[in-house]
């Protein structure tokens, strides 16, 4: 139970992001394909924050390739979105 209580936020997201791209294939099997760009969209989000989280850790000169990593992931989740959007509509 402390272990529960000691965990990062960080390895909790991480876990859903791992969690998020592992199911996405077989979600798209069971419940449709809008349903796996859901949380594809999900997944990207949790990458997108990930990375911001991280840019204090990073060295000085590699901050902005992880800037630019987590801009692609946003932008790739809000394709992702309006793809999910359009196939709920």
């Amino acid at each position: 139970m402390e272990q529960l209580q000691n965990f990062d936020k960080r390895n909790l997201i991480g876990c859903v992001f791992i969690l998020a791209m592992m199911a996405a294939p077989f979600i798209a099997m069971i419940y449709g394909f809008g349903f796996a760009l859901l949380v594809l969209t999900v997944g990207l989000v949790l990458t997108a924050a990930l990375a911001f989280d991280s840019r204090a850790q990073v060295p000085p000169e590699r901050r902005r390739t992880v800037l630019l990593m987590a801009a692609i992931a946003l932008m790739l989740a809000l394709l992702t979105g309006i793809a999910a959007f359009t196939r709920f509509r």
